[in-house]
């Protein structure tokens, strides 16, 4: 008996190698796809100008150049930009999610006379095209005073809709007797979503918390209608400083590049987990 169990547990495992094999390779060939530009950028910080554009192209350059990087650290307000890119990304984050989190509360869990319609005509908000709210945007901003100022630059940008849909659909799948239970326990509304509803929501949150983040990192057009102080400047701004005031040195740019995705990359690694249940129980429950 045993012997014929070690051959069909030999057949069965022969059987699934082959599409194991194809399987991995198909996912190693992808993952070299999205690793290129990342792994070429890293490549180009350490090189001339000179050898970018050299014909044939090389990967791997032949002496490291850490000229790129001492002059972005050393001559530049690198640090600087550095600084208010993570100040504005995670103080809109953190108020988006907070946001969003109390709307899709409402939505999802209490009962209240125009409840679908009014979450209808907010999904209905998404068809606006972005370019049209810019206008009216930058006059509020600028009657409120709030142009050159870190409050111009986060608060017009707190509050989500994607983000109020993905928490409710969420929020959604969490069973109702749990509420029921801290109630009777004594717990306030506040304190079923502040207690319960929040920690179950850890996925879809996080899954925000990354959407959000990346967003605001990468925001180049709201930043450079609001700001003309410097000081202020977040690194996409600072990084189209670079191809406009200077000279184009893409080496310096490559290096400037590298060193501003290497935040998203931390906040992916960290969250990935629960960003991918965030997805998929979406998905699921949509």
């Amino acid at each position: 008996m045993t012997q014929d169990r070690l051959r069909r547990r030999w057949r069965k495992t022969t059987s699934i190698l082959p599409q194991a094999a194809l399987i991995y390779a198909l996912l190693t060939a992808l993952a070299i796809v999205m690793l290129g530009p990342y792994l070429y950028i890293f490549a180009s910080s350490f090189k001339e100008t000179y050898t970018l554009i050299s014909i044939p192209p090389r990967l791997i350059p032949e002496q490291f150049v850490w000229d790129n990087y001492t002059y972005i650290l050393g001559e530049l307000p690198f640090s600087t930009w550095f600084i208010n890119t993570i100040l504005v990304a995670a103080l809109v984050t953190l108020g988006t999610v907070l946001i969003d989190a109390l709307a899709a509360y409402a939505f999802a869990k209490k009962q209240f006379w125009g409840r679908d319609l009014l979450f209808g005509l907010m999904l209905a908000t998404i068809m606006i095209p972005g370019a049209l709210l810019l206008i009216p945007a930058f006059l509020i901003t600028n009657q409120l005073g709030l142009l050159n100022s870190y409050g111009g630059l986060i608060i017009p940008s707190l509050a989500n809709v994607l983000g109020v849909f993905l928490l409710r659909q969420f929020m959604q799948t969490l069973p109702v007797e749990l509420e029921h239970a801290a109630r009777i326990d004594g717990c306030s509304d506040f304190g079923v979503f502040w207690r319960i509803i929040m920690p179950l929501s850890t996925p879809a949150l996080a899954t925000l918390s990354i959407v959000v983040f990346t967003a605001q990192w990468n925001n180049l057009v709201w930043p450079l209608v609001v700001l003309n102080n410097k000081n202020l400047y977040t690194l996409p701004l600072g990084l189209a400083l670079l191809r406009s005031e200077f000279q184009v040195n893409y080496g310096i740019t490559s290096a400037a590049a590298f060193l501003s995705v290497i935040p998203l990359i931390v906040v992916f690694i960290f969250l990935q987990r629960y960003f991918l249940e965030g997805l998929t129980v979406g998905a699921m429950k949509g």
